[in-house]
């Protein structure tokens, strides 16, 4: 069973699988930022800017960061959006939203499709640009999972993204990746990623996800004392568009008008 909300940034709020939870519960008619469940679209970029602001082919661009973010700028704005839905088939969902000029000085329109068959969740994004102008673009997905007694993480990466003390979430330096993916305290972006991962734990449902190759670095949440996490199949690191000598798997797309950016994530469950 899926349910969806897309006038509250287009989310998926519940996936259940023989009455199990695929996702963590959301509530419908609950923005996506107010709560820790579901699934949410990352676009038109993946976590953090940081101070909301970067420079693309000469012009200053200054975004407004959320309110609890500050001075940073997060997530896009497709999860703070009313999109447009309609059914197109059974089990199948089309999600959709045009975004005019305005903070984000470009026109682009995103779209989700969402479809549930025999133990599989499968998610596609894309944003078109539609401007008359190149524009920066990132894409990502930011599924919430609970977190079982026992939590066993797998997934082969090419290391993380160091932070600062102080500056969670915008990367500083790579590392190496921790042997423990699922410890408590992680809020990282890997680089290098196969694009695959599993979990499990003592109890629910062993987890598998793949992503399209667009979606090729995975952010790993896993906030302490909580009984979530996150794993975020992204296009590009955090702050990418601050950032010089990246490898171009972790760089922002850069969009000619009417090119398009597309990726895709698979969540696939069986009992634990």
């Amino acid at each position: 069973m899926v349910e969806l909300d897309p006038a509250h940034g287009g989310q998926i709020v519940r996936a259940d699988w023989q009455g199990l939870p695929a996702l963590a519960p959301g509530q419908a008619g609950r923005a996506a930022a107010d709560q820790h469940g579901g699934c949410f679209p990352l676009v038109p970029f993946s976590n953090r800017i940081r101070d909301a602001a970067f420079r693309f082919l000469g012009r200053e661009i200054h975004l407004p960061p959320p309110e609890y973010m500050e001075p940073h700028a997060l997530h896009g704005t497709g999860w703070r959006t009313s999109w447009s839905a309609e059914a197109s088939g059974p089990g199948n969902a089309r999600m959709w939203f045009e975004h005019p000029r305005g903070p984000w000085p470009w026109r682009y329109r995103a779209e989700q499709t969402v479809s549930l068959e025999a133990g599989q969740l499968h998610i596609s994004l894309s944003i078109l640009n539609l401007d008359s102008e190149p524009m920066p673009a990132g894409i990502g997905l930011h599924p919430y999972f609970v977190r079982p007694q026992g939590l066993w993480l797998n997934a082969h990466t090419g290391g993380r993204w160091a932070t600062l003390t102080g500056e969670t979430g915008l990367p500083h330096a790579r590392d190496a990746a921790p042997e423990d993916l699922g410890a408590p305290g992680h809020d990282h972006c890997f680089f290098g990623w196969d694009r695959r991962a599993e979990f499990g734990g003592a109890d629910g449902l062993a987890v598998s996800i793949t992503a399209s190759p667009a979606l090729g670095n995975l952010v790993i949440y896993t906030p302490p004392d909580e009984a979530y996490f996150c794993l975020e199949p992204v296009s590009h690191v955090n702050n990418a568009v601050n950032m010089d000598a990246l490898a171009q798997a972790e760089q922002m797309a850069v969009l000619a008008p009417g090119e398009q950016l597309q990726g895709a994530m698979t969540i696939s469950v069986r009992p634990a």
